[in-house]
């Protein structure tokens, strides 16, 4: 008895995939209405996140302009920080990018946590996390973004 070995053979059959293309529509583009965006960070400013926040969150909704003269009217560090930072960004924008400061407004706002500073102090050593004082730094990143002149 003598087996034999059958090789199955399979046959594909090619289709065709009827791919539904739109018709390219191009956009006229205007001289002068290209938007840009300014970028300034500073990665260790020496203020919590948490206060710098607190201003950083009651700027987000006005313009750039505006939002540095009502932090000159306001007394804290986290203003005079933040009115020093925007005064760059918007000169750089103004400068670098030729934009116009009356059309600038925040793309975005961002505070996070930079480096920490440890030490140890062993007065207050049974009243708070073991004697560790945390002096917290601040990471600050401004984006805006506005109409080429």
């Amino acid at each position: 008895m003598a087996k034999e070995i059958v090789k199955k053979t399979v046959v594909k059959k090619e289709t065709t995939k009827k791919v539904k293309t739109s018709p390219v529509v191009s956009t006229p583009v205007v001289a002068g209405s290209e938007f840009k965006s300014s970028v300034y960070t500073d990665k260790n400013i020496k203020i919590s996140p948490r206060k710098l926040r607190l201003m950083a969150n009651s700027i987000k909704k006005m313009s750039p302009v505006a939002a540095t003269v009502a932090l000159s009217l306001t007394n804290t560090k986290a203003a005079r920080i933040l009115t020093s930072a925007l005064k760059t960004v918007v000169s750089v924008a103004k400068n670098n990018y030729n934009l116009s400061p009356e059309s600038l407004k925040f793309d975005s706002i961002q505070v996070d946590e930079g480096p920490k500073i440890k030490r140890m102090d062993k007065s207050h050593g049974s009243h708070f996390a073991r004697g560790v004082i945390m002096k917290r730094h601040s990471r600050l990143i401004i984006i805006v973004k506005g109409q080429v002149k």
